[in-house]
């Protein structure tokens, strides 16, 4: 009786394995296959989306004439000196009322950079029949006043630059000399210049003032036949190494962080002083002019020009 027992027990803990049906799984998978095939799957989660966004409203004031405009955003409205330009401002008192103005990207971008200070003058500029797509922006506060000036590109496409022409926003390199490089054209003939060919050469008048290209950290300072050199990381793997200079800073020391306006040192007490650039981008030399060129997309005089052309 007792082995029966074991036995019976033995046999109640064991069950049938079960069976896959393949033929019903090959059905559905059939199935799935040509609902994906047909695009219903796709149409239906299109129109899950399309009852989930949100409808986008027009800015109340977008088909407004330009002074209702100005008045719908709290701007005050100004009279121009040319009949087809409208002008609107705002007064700004912190960063937190940037907010308040006209919903546009570039506005609220430029009027809370770090550093601005408030109150803050906006003044926005535009033809009046289309006042919200801007010519000039002006933010100007108690020390500073900068202009921001919308160009077409020879591409026909928009941007904001400087006065300089440089665009904004974004680095924009400064030239370390006053003046510019000497122009290192394709058929330049490099006889007896090869140090040229991994470096750009500046002329200037005796002990000017030289500058970094842009805000960065002194790496090294050295000195050679040529004079001082330095060695500058200006961030984004963009390195940059000036040489030539007769004499530096007294307080360029390694580790330091220089801005775009502490000057490096000067050039030699000559007539006429040259100064050599290497600029270096990921490893690579890059000559000056390709790359100011990158970054100031419009000539300083074009934008005088278009300045007197709206008669600003």
């Amino acid at each position: 009786m007792s082995s029966f027992r074991e036995f019976k027990d033995f046999k109640s803990d064991w069950k049938p394995k079960k069976r896959i049906p393949v033929v019903r799984t090959l059905i559905v998978l059939a199935l799935i296959y040509a609902v994906y095939a047909s695009g219903a799957a796709q149409k239906a989660y299109r129109f899950i989306e399309d009852q989930r966004k949100i409808p986008v409203e027009e800015p109340a004031y977008a088909d407004l004439p330009w002074r209702e405009g100005c008045a719908k955003t709290q701007g005050t409205s100004f009279d121009s000196k040319k009949g087809s330009l409208g002008q609107c401002g705002w007064i700004v008192k912190s960063e937190k009322e940037v907010s308040e103005l006209p919903d546009i990207p570039f506005l609220h971008y430029a009027a809370s950079v770090p550093g601005m200070q408030y109150p803050l003058q906006v003044h926005w500029i535009a033809d009046s029949s289309d006042f919200w797509n801007p010519k000039v922006l002006i933010l100007r506060s108690k020390k500073t006043t900068t202009s921001f000036y919308h160009l077409m590109l020879a591409d026909s496409s928009f941007a904001w630059v400087r006065a300089d022409g440089c665009r904004y926003p974004g680095a924009c390199p400064r030239n370390p000399l006053q003046g510019g490089a000497l122009p290192i054209e394709a058929d330049f003939d490099f006889g007896g210049r090869e140090e040229l060919l991994l470096k750009d050469l500046f002329m200037g008048i005796g002990e000017a003032p030289v500058y970094p290209i842009l805000p960065g950290y002194v790496i090294s300072v050295s000195k050679d036949s040529l004079g001082y050199k330095l060695y500058l990381d200006h961030g984004g793997n963009l390195f940059s190494r000036v040489s030539g200079l007769s004499q530096i800073a007294a307080d360029i020391e390694v580790g330091k962080r220089l801005e775009q306006d502490d000057a490096l040192g000067r050039l030699a007490p000559n007539d006429s002083a040259v100064l050599f650039l290497e600029v270096l981008r990921n490893g690579r030399f890059v000559r000056w002019d390709d790359f100011y060129k990158k970054t100031h997309v419009a000539d300083a005089a074009d934008v005088k020009l278009f300045l007197s052309e709206i008669e600003f």
